[in-house]
């Protein structure tokens, strides 16, 4: 799950692992639970979130 603390989340808010940060989990592992309705969007909607930072922290170098 994301959050703020490594202590209690796996995630960061930009779909980084806080133990190793260049890794990027941008499927629907980052989730506790789904619902009854199709969550492609929101699947696409983590990868593109990651995906934007990734390339930003890119270019800062």
């Amino acid at each position: 799950r994301m959050g703020k603390d490594p202590k209690t989340s796996m995630l960061n808010a930009n779909h980084q692992l806080h133990a190793v940060p260049n890794v990027y989990v941008t499927d629907g592992a980052c989730m506790t639970s789904t619902s009854t309705q199709n969550p492609t969007l929101t699947y696409m909607a983590f990868a593109a979130r990651a995906a934007h930072h990734a390339v930003a922290e890119s270019k800062k170098g």
